[in-house]
Parts: structure tokens; sequence; C-alpha cells
């Protein structure tokens, strides 16, 4: 018997954090500058996505795109 956990928001691993730093690290390669308060609100708060960030500095959705992956 095979049992399989999905923990995509969090519950039972606190991912966050790691998160944060991941997607404020590849923000920063294209100078965008993320701060916690930034991703609090848009990303937790909001629930939308801080690559927005990226778009309002532009950012072309291709390399958006190439960030993310």
């Amino acid at each position: 018997m095979f049992t399989i956990l999905w923990d995509n928001d969090g519950v039972l691993v606190d991912t966050e954090g790691l998160y944060f730093q991941a997607t404020q690290t590849i923000l920063h390669t294209v100078g965008v500058d993320l701060t916690v308060e930034q991703f609090k609100e848009i990303s937790l708060r909001r629930g939308e996505s801080t690559f927005a960030l990226a778009a309002q500095n532009g950012i072309q959705a291709a390399e958006i795109a190439r960030l993310r992956a």
C-alpha cells in the first residue's frame, strides 16, 4: 500500500519562507527587489503572483515564464 500526501498550501510543511527566498533571488536578477511586506500582500493576502512586479518593470512575458521555470 502506498500513500501520497500533497501539501500545496504549507499545512504539513512550512515552505513559505523558502518560496519567498527563491522568488526574491530570481526577481533580483531582473532588477526587482521583493520585500517581505510585498510578498505577504501580493502572494499571501491577494493570492496573486509576485512575478507581476517584473511585468510592471517592463519584463516581457516570455522572460517571466523563463524565470518562473
